[in-house]
């Protein structure tokens, strides 16, 4: 499953939506604080402001000073702000006392810089603790190597599955997952639904959405499944006339081969001139076709309620998926169109619940 397309999907997504930089530095992987540090260093080591020249007059020369060395803390100053809020960013939690010990570091120097006007302090330790904090190779620090390696496991697994679904989707051959109308694609999404509810530091709202916007295509898939499907739908009516597809559904033409016996065995029997035989399986068969006439028309009308409710489904779909419907309003209208919770349980309702705090 971790395979370098579902990682190339995420990192697509993470360049485009800042929602998952946690997520991602959380297992280790945050390029982008590298480059930052980077320009940390570079503007430490640049050359400081040039000391004024000295013009004889006392009181000015004094001023002129002053505002030198306003100048050379503020020169310095940004950049050490920025090294305090580097530490700031989302990073694998495990660094935190190292970002500890750089803010430490950053407010010793300030004091330096403070404490000596217009000479600059040695920025050493300070870039050998950005260096083990951005490696986290500081001795204080235990991480297993094996951590981050089960952690972008995990990224790719869980966070990652909703993108090859898609992918899957848009292959037809593909076999990396069950059909979306399948069970055991239900029941593979509920495994992956309970697994990502259970690691909260994979917890996005871009995440979230993308495992709700793949519940609602199933269920999509499934009614429109279920709107082409007659024996499925007559299978939901309670009172359904005696035939041989009610007490067999899994024989495949069972009504056709149960009416042409009864009309052989009705034929036999009138040209044997048993009327007592014959003449109930004429009216049997009369009122059988009258019946499955009467429930043709209930299928219809069922169908068209069901495709009905596909295309309000799939309008509710297209809204959330383009951000225009909150997950709260989301729930109450999931709520109106499947009253009983036959298509949407209590997971998914948390992951609502999770995608809008």
């Amino acid at each position: 499953m971790t395979d370098w397309t579902i990682w190339q999907a995420l990192e697509e997504w993470r360049s485009r939506r800042r929602e998952l930089e946690p997520v991602f530095a959380h297992a280790g992987i945050a390029p982008e604080l590298e480059t930052y540090a980077n320009r940390i260093l570079v503007d430490l080591k640049r050359q400081p402001p040039t000391p004024p020249l000295v013009s004889g007059d006392k009181q000015r020369d004094e001023e002129e000073r002053m505002r030198y060395n306003a100048a050379f803390v503020r020169y310095y100053d940004e950049s050490l702000f920025k090294a305090d809020a580097l530490v700031r960013m989302p990073w694998v939690p495990e660094a935190a006392p190292i970002g500890a010990a750089v803010s430490a570091e950053v407010a010793r120097l300030r004091a330096a810089l403070v404490a000596a006007p217009g000479k600059a302090p040695d920025f050493a330790d300070l870039e050998a603790l950005l260096g083990h904090y951005l490696r986290l190779d500081h001795p204080q620090l235990t991480i297993a190597p094996e951590l981050l390696a089960e952690r972008r496991r995990l990224l790719a697994e869980i966070a990652g599955w909703p993108l090859l679904v898609q992918r899957a989707a848009a292959q037809p051959f593909s076999e990396d997952v069950p059909p979306l109308a399948s069970d055991a694609f239900h029941r593979l999404y509920q495994q992956q639904l309970d697994l990502y509810l259970a690691t909260p530091w994979l917890h996005c709202k871009v995440v979230s959405q993308w495992y709700a916007t793949l519940a609602l295509d199933a269920m999509l898939v499934r009614k429109k499944r279920e709107a082409g499907d007659d024996a499925w739908i007559a299978s939901t009516f309670k009172a359904r006339w005696p035939s041989l597809s009610v007490w067999l559904p899994q024989l495949e033409m069972a009504d056709q081969l149960w009416y042409l016996l009864l009309i052989l065995v009705a034929v036999v029997a009138l040209f044997g001139e048993r009327w007592l035989l014959a003449l109930p399986l004429i009216l049997w068969l009369n009122l059988s076709v009258g019946a499955h006439r009467r429930q043709r028309r209930r299928v219809e009308r069922r169908r068209d309620e069901l495709v009905a409710r596909a295309q309000t489904l799939k309008k509710v779909r297209d809204r959330f998926a383009a951000g225009m419907s909150s997950p709260d309003k989301l729930a109450q209208q999931l709520r109106q169109l499947d009253p009983g919770d036959e298509g949407f349980d209590a997971s998914f309702y948390a992951l609502l619940r999770l995608q809008s705090h």
